[in-house]
Formats: structure tokens, C-alpha cells, sequence
């Protein structure tokens, strides 16, 4: 039987595919699309619509695990392929943040801020802020964040912390009270919402806010929210 040759691009898809999923994925290798030709007349097939979606997949995978400089390269490849594509972008926004290229990431998230593409774009240009030590710019960019997802309990954590840095201690309250209302288990919110008690005259409710942390983990965090400062 003759075997088709594959092409380079796809090649490499599935190449990314096999090492970081070990997924059986021979039945989507083998969906054929219509190929074109490139200059140098080899044969170039297009991706498929779930191929794309692996793509995206394996690259925000790549994110989690700190391999940000290696999505970057393969974000770099899809976006050549669909440039106006969100959630590529997106990820790129994150990958650069990561890996500390805040003037890049900044104008990806401009641009996305220009499409209205909200949490993502006021989140992003407000974690760059952050990221420099701009807490004042940070506060107005993660209150429209907070506003376009007002369930968010990261949004909502991020506003809160930057509304700390910048001493509004009563709004920040408020704003960690509704965090630790959507995310009880996570400790950061809790221990940011103990630094907002104990900043606005609450200390009385702080061996309540911090209860839920492990016991073995209670006393460091009260510890460092007694200590904190802007």
C-alpha cells in the first residue's frame, strides 16, 4: 500500500501533540484537507478545525507549566495562520507576562482592549502595571475587569490586593468579601481579605476569616497579615 506523505506542518502539529499528550491521535492525523502549494511546491495542508483547537490546547498546556517561551514560538506559529484569532492572542498576552516582556504585552492587550475583548484585555494591562509596580494604574484597569466579570474570584482577589497597595483598605475589603464569598478554599484570598479586616478596624473577624486555612498554615498567615504593609 502506498503511504501519502505528510507535510511538514502537520508534522510538526502532531509531533507536538504525541510528546506532550501521549494521546492516540492517528485518526486525526490522518483527516485529510485539502493540500495547497507552497513557493517551494511542497505540499502544505491545511488544519483542521479540531486540529486547531488541539493546537490551542497543548499551547495554553504549555503556559500552565512555566513553558512559556516555547508557546510563544508555537503561538507565533498559529497567529501567522489566523491572526485576529482571541484566544491566541490571549495566550500570547499571558506568555509574554510570564516571561517578563511587559512592553509586549502590553500592546497585545491594548489591541484586545480596542476590540472590547473584556475581562481579558482590563485584566491583562492590569496585571502589567502590577507586574512593575504601577499599583495605581493597576487599580482602575482591574475595576473594569471586576466589572465585566463581577463573579471572578481571581479578578476579584487581584483587584482587591491592588486596592491594598494603594491603602483604599475599606473598598478593598468589600471587594475581598465577595471574593472569599466565591472562592472560600483559597487561602491568598483569605489572607489578603485578613490584611483588609485588620487595616479597616475588623481584627475581631479575623480568627473567623482565616479559620477554614489548615491549622498548620493558620498561624503563618496571620502572622503575615499582622506584618503586611503596602
Amino acid at each position: 500500500m502506498k503511504v501519502k506523505p505528510v507535510s511538514a506542518g502537520r508534522s510538526r502539529r502532531l509531533s507536538l501533540a504525541a510528546a506532550l499528550l501521549v494521546l492516540p491521535l492517528a485518526a486525526a492525523g490522518c483527516r485529510s484537507a485539502s493540500p495547497s502549494l507552497s513557493t517551494s511546491g511542497a505540499s502544505v495542508t491545511t488544519p483542521t478545525a479540531e486540529e486547531d483547537a488541539l493546537y490551542i490546547a497543548l499551547i495554553r498546556g504549555m503556559n500552565d507549566r512555566g513553558q512559556s517561551q516555547a508557546a510563544l514560538a508555537f503561538l507565533d506559529d498559529y497567529l501567522k495562520r489566523h491572526p485576529d484569532d482571541v484566544e491566541a492572542l490571549s495566550l500570547k498576552g499571558d506568555a509574554l507576562l510570564r516571561t517578563k516582556q511587559y512592553e509586549a504585552a502590553d500592546q497585545v492587550y491594548i489591541a484586545l482592549d480596542k476590540r472590547r475583548v473584556q475581562p481579558v484585555a482590563a485584566f491583562g494591562l492590569g496585571q502589567v502595571r502590577a507586574q512593575v509596580g504601577d499599583w495605581k494604574g493597576a487599580v482602575p484597569q482591574f475595576a473594569r475587569a471586576a466589572g465585566a466579570a463581577p463573579t471572578d474570584a481571581r479578578v476579584l482577589n487581584n483587584y482587591g490586593f491592588a486596592l491594598l497597595k494603594t491603602s483604599d483598605f475599606a473598598k478593598a475589603y468589600d471587594v475581598l468579601a465577595r471574593a472569599v464569598e466565591l472562592s472560600p478554599q483559597s487561602q491568598q484570598i483569605r489572607t489578603n481579605f485578613a490584611i483588609a479586616a485588620l487595616n479597616t478596624g475588623r481584627e475581631a473577624q479575623v480568627d473567623s476569616i482565616l479559620q477554614p486555612i489548615p491549622a498548620a498554615e493558620r498561624e503563618a498567615a496571620l502572622t503575615f497579615a499582622r506584618s503586611w504593609k503596602p
